[in-house]
């Protein structure tokens, strides 16, 4: 090597510096995500809070292959069966920070407010408020969340090896967690619509609109057929959750599409699903779309001679963008969807930082419209910074609402345990069922009833699925359970039913061979 001539850098040199030039051109979206995650997910990432699947899945990521999510399991080494919150809460927060520096760049958001902004609402959202308390596949889940905006980001390049490795992106994705492609199909619909704001032909648009709905069509394909082999080759069948809650069918289509339109008004009417949870937020999110109509409309005046053609295509696709976020009404029944499955409605705020970007640029025609543009812009920024805020209150509170549920599961079955041991009737061949619902404390509902909308935020109550995973990891009481066929012979007989309620004495005997708590008749 000449003396003049300077060494090639390694691999992970290159490496190192294209993250830390990456990290100095995304300083404000970085900073503005990291600090509205951190505010909202703090107190979650250095507390062991409790709920619902989370018990049982402390050394666990659940169900996998058998619904679908080979994915999943197949992450077992990136992402070992442990729910560690700080580690899987700081590695989350980092998947949808970098999901958010992509969306920045596919709608080239110039704007260091709206990026701030965006930033925040998009990691601050209900969905993932919720979905965060399910420590134990939150970082995977994220990571598939990331890999369906990469696939967005990829896709929208238009060359054949991006489209080859978008298809792969949506399809591991897919195999993870099967709701983000909603993202995906929401986020393309969002590209063809700010391409026409900007002035993209309309033919060269509904060329690629069919472009797109291809390259979902073969992903969602390739991913069954996928679903299909290793079901084969590992000789299982689909849990009955899959089958009784998947179906897609040309007879069911209208009906489902309506649906999807009908919830999707409802997040913003009545808080379906817990994405727009409190009356207060539904107000404002009120006047965020009165914004966006009053700028589409400015939008459609500085339009020359009218195009109308264009003009139709967009107002089609914005009516398409519900159907594209709520999509998974077309594949799932509506008992199963829930507010995890709905991360594709922060399209909506994606959606008003691409029209406000466009607006900036806008010279209104006439005075009263450049007002009326002015004012919208600002209502729009103000009603994306609220929302931001309210999210923020309600992540807290929802933690809140967990931690409080947890202490007082914790001394419930604390003291349920004290009193087994101190039964001459307890030994070490004891098989037990705690039968009945557990009544929650009143002001729960008081001061906690919006929260209840949000999947997931609801508490570990004892009358939940995994009494015995939290005896044996939190309260050191490993015993035996009777199978819930047993359990309902039980509250069937005569002795039972003469039991008085836990923790009332009588609330605890044996009945047969089996040590029975009643929590209620």
């Amino acid at each position: 090597m000449p003396e003049n001539e300077s060494p090639k850098p390694l691999l992970w040199e290159s490496a190192y510096h294209w993250l830390m030039s990456s990290i100095r051109k995304n300083a404000t979206v970085i900073t503005a995500s990291m600090i509205s995650g951190f505010l909202a997910y703090m107190f979650l990432f250095t507390n062991k809070l409790i709920n619902h699947d989370e018990a049982s899945g402390l050394f666990s990521k659940g169900w996998t292959v058998i619904i679908g999510r080979w994915g999943l399991g197949a992450l077992d080494t990136v992402f070992p069966n442990y729910s560690m919150p700080w580690i899987y809460g700081v590695m989350s927060i980092c998947f949808v920070t970098a999901a958010i520096c992509l969306m920045v760049h596919i709608f080239s958001i110039r704007s260091k407010l709206l990026q701030v902004l965006l930033a925040g609402c998009v990691m601050v959202f209900p969905t993932l408020i919720g979905t965060m308390s399910y420590m134990f596949t939150v970082a995977p889940y994220m990571l598939a969340f990331f890999l369906s905006v990469l696939a967005v980001y990829l896709a929208q390049k238009g060359t054949k090896l991006s489209f080859l490795f978008a298809f792969g992106c949506c399809v591991f994705s897919l195999s993870i967690y099967q709701s983000y492609v909603a993202v995906t199909a929401s986020l393309l619909v969002l590209i063809l619509i700010q391409q026409l704001l900007q002035g993209e032909s309309v033919t060269a648009v509904i060329r690629r609109g069919f472009l797109f709905l291809g390259f979902l069509v073969v992903s969602l394909g390739a991913y069954y057929a996928a679903t299909l082999v290793i079901n084969q080759i590992k000789d299982i069948d689909f849990h009955n959750h899959v089958s009784s809650n998947m179906h897609f069918s040309l007879e069911n289509l209208p009906g489902s599409v309506c649906k999807a339109y009908t919830t999707f008004i409802g997040c913003f009417t009545t808080g379906e699903y817990g994405v727009v949870p409190t009356a207060f937020s539904r107000k404002i999110h009120a006047l965020l779309l009165l914004s966006l109509a009053v700028l589409f409309v400015i939008w459609g005046l500085c339009q020359k001679k009218r195009q109308w053609g264009r003009i139709a295509l967009l107002a089609a696709l914005v009516g398409i963008l519900p159907l594209a976020i709520n999509c998974m009404h077309l594949f799932m029944e509506e008992n199963a969807i829930h507010s995890l499955v709905m991360y594709s409605f922060t399209a909506v705020y994606v959606l008003a930082a691409i029209l406000a970007q466009v607006c900036l640029s806008l010279f209104s025609p006439g005075k009263i419209a450049a007002a009326f543009q002015k004012a919208a812009l600002h209502l729009l920024t103000l009603a994306l910074a609220v929302i931001l805020v309210i999210n923020i209150y309600i992540a807290n509170e929802s933690y809140l609402h967990l931690y409080l549920g947890y202490e007082n599961t914790y001394s419930f079955y604390t003291s349920l345990a004290a009193n087994l041991k101190a039964d001459p009737a307890f030994d070490e061949n004891t098989r037990l069922a705690v039968i009945g619902d557990y009544q929650e404390p009143a002001f729960y509902y008081d001061h906690f009833d919006s929260h209840y909308f949000i999947m997931g935020i609801e508490g570990y109550w004892p009358n939940h699925n995994s009494k015995n995973r939290f005896l044996e990891y939190y309260i050191g009481l490993p015993i035996s359970f009777v199978s819930d066929e047993e359990a309902e012979q039980i509250r069937g007989t005569e002795a039972f039913a003469q039991m008085a309620v836990y923790p009332y004495y009588g609330s605890m005997k044996m009945i047969g061979d089996v040590y029975v708590v009643k929590l209620s008749d």
